[in-house]
């Protein structure tokens, strides 16, 4: 029957020497066991090559979409083992061992990590805002665009802040892969790049310009020449309602944001109209007139005030030291219990990706320095 109608087996076998055996017992038995021109496939796997993007793709897979960088691993890492396999015969190119040699990098450094953050009373994040009238799309770029996971969302983005790092030499050596990661994303430190609508930038500092002592009359802010508001941006409950529906607010209440920029209708009308305020403002820091310490006040009060009655106890300060990050003086800093938020205002009115870039990643520069002196980071963590 086996002569008139032959059927083919085909055994996987992960290891030659059992694939030897079983060409050893066949022999006691039947000649024709394996077939006489072809005994064995093999199969080879992907190539080596490939087994980078392999490994991008498998823990993005079983982790909810999130990145390698997220789990402080870098694209050097992922090269580096590469190479190692490079050396090795070909048969023992096997991308299962390349899994668990990657998964084991892993466990080392964030076991690590895990020890150093011990001694971090509370993690602290950092959130850099933005205000010019296009900073929507331009942080779009450089952040992720989560809105279904609220505590990632806003994250900034590994990949489009190394290219930043990749084609400039001093930031080079200040950047290594790895110090980067740490610095984006861990116990330690988290950062995360948004955008404060214009409108709701100027409405907070106008309407709370008099309790921050900023020297700016009510006739100097409705004054066409000077900053050019609407008379309502001065009051109170306006700036307050604003700021309800900003990115700002919605992620320290921990609600999820809705995304897409709105062409029409009430938000840019309301960039355009905040335009001219900005630029004075932006004009008035970068002129000395006016401190931007007095600013930052004025939205300190602001974000004091529209909590004041919510279910969240967030602590708002402004210009004061970092409890534990000793030279460090966030804009404002956010105690919300179980971890620290430090909000960085960015005044410019530069609205070049490779600005943002460049103010984020000086910026975090000094926030990672003072976590290696105050909590004695390992060099070869950070190379």
């Amino acid at each position: 029957m086996l002569r008139k109608y032959p059927i083919l087996m085909i055994w996987p076998v992960t290891v030659r020497e059992d694939l030897e055996n079983m060409q050893e017992f066949a022999k006691s038995f039947s000649s024709t066991m394996f077939h006489r021109k072809r005994p064995v496939i093999d199969f080879t796997g992907p190539p080596l090559d490939e087994y980078p993007n392999i490994v991008k793709k498998t823990i993005m897979f079983f982790n909810e979409g999130k990145n390698c960088y997220e789990f402080q691993l870098t694209d050097n890492d992922l090269e580096n083992l590469k190479k190692k396999y490079e050396s090795k015969p070909r048969e023992r190119h096997l991308i299962r061992d390349y899994l668990k040699d990657i998964r084991s990098l892993w466990e080392q450094r964030t076991d690590y990590i895990s020890r150093i953050a011990k001694n971090v009373p509370k993690p602290t994040e950092v959130w850099f805002i933005f205000s010019y009238p296009v900073a929507e799309s331009v942080v779009a770029r450089f952040a992720k665009q989560t809105p279904d996971i609220i505590n990632e969302i806003w994250n900034a983005d590994y990949k489009s802040l190394f290219v930043y790092i990749s084609e400039n030499n001093q930031r080079k050596a200040d950047w290594s892969p790895q110090r980067l990661t740490l610095a984006l994303s861990s116990r330690m430190l988290t950062t995360k790049i948004m955008y404060l609508p214009t409108n709701s930038l100027v409405s907070c500092i106008a309407s709370y310009a008099r309790d921050a002592e900023i020297p700016i009359t009510n006739k100097d802010w409705l004054d066409p020449d000077q900053y050019s508001i609407k008379r309502n941006w001065l009051q109170k409950n306006n700036a307050k309602k604003t700021l309800q529906t900003t990115p700002l607010y919605l992620q320290l209440s921990g609600v999820s944001i809705t995304l897409g920029k709105r062409k029409s209708g009430a938000v840019p009308t309301g960039l355009k109209n905040a335009k001219q305020a900005f630029e004075k403002i932006n004009e008035d820091i970068s002129q000395n007139k006016i401190s931007d310490q007095r600013f930052n006040k004025a939205i300190c009060l602001a974000l004091k005030d529209v909590f004041r009655y919510s279910k969240h106890e967030l602590n708002f300060k402004s210009e004061i030291n970092h409890p534990h990050l000793t030279n460090i003086k966030p804009d404002i800093l956010v105690d919300m219990g179980e971890k620290l938020v430090c909000l960085e205002f960015c005044y410019t009115n530069n609205s070049t990706p490779g600005y943002l870039a460049d103010y984020v990643l000086k910026k975090l520069n000094k926030y990672m320095k003072q976590l290696e002196d105050n909590f004695g980071i390992s060099e070869d963590l950070l190379s």
